[in-house]
């Protein structure tokens, strides 16, 4: 595993990104929260937590949400779990509200994840610094949505860690184009 550290920006929002998303990080992350693969948690990010947490340093984590009955079926919660070595303090003002998995969509219908998120409680974002965490971002339409519903909590200040992050050739580019087309 060969770390990167990119920066990137979804809506203004600055990102930080550690591996590119390749095939080798696409199988292990689907070996770990697609296989159960409990142990593998703290390949990640553990490597880079001191660096992490000085660049994050008095940010609330906001994680991606993931449905209840994902979560019961893994049997844990896989961004918690690989976040957690950070020891920063988490919100949860957001819940997904539906079982959709974003990997089988297409790239249009994964714009409609916003649809899928609700703001429980906007008082725990209200004036805090959020770093919102996530696995992978594919398209960024996950970490669009989450944005939009957090910029209505009045944060201090928001940013964006990904322990991966897909880069899209031309080609790829391209293709979004079709409604059809299903990201790998």
């Amino acid at each position: 595993m060969n770390p990167i550290f990119k920066s990137f920006k979804i809506d203004g929002i600055k990102g930080l990104s550690i591996f590119n998303y390749n095939d080798f990080i696409k199988k292990l992350i689907y070996q770990y929260k697609g296989c159960g693969d409990y142990e593998l948690k703290d390949i990640f990010i553990s490597p880079f937590v001191k660096d992490i947490k000085i660049l994050f340093h008095n940010y609330f984590v906001l994680l991606a949400p993931s449905s209840k009955k994902r979560i019961l079926e893994r049997g844990f919660n896989h961004t918690f779990e690989i976040f957690k070595c950070l020891n920063l303090k988490n919100v949860s003002p957001i819940e997904k509200i539906n079982d959709d998995k974003q990997s089988s969509k297409s790239y249009i219908e994964r714009l409609k994840v916003k649809d899928s998120l609700i703001l429980k409680e906007i008082e725990v974002i209200k004036n805090k610094k959020i770093l919102i965490c996530d696995d992978i971002c594919t398209t960024g339409s996950t970490l669009k949505a989450i944005i939009e519903l957090v910029k209505k909590g009045n944060p201090k200040d928001i940013k964006i860690l990904v322990v991966a992050k897909r880069d899209f050739s031309k080609k790829e580019l391209e293709q979004l184009k079709d409604p059809s087309f299903v990201l790998n």
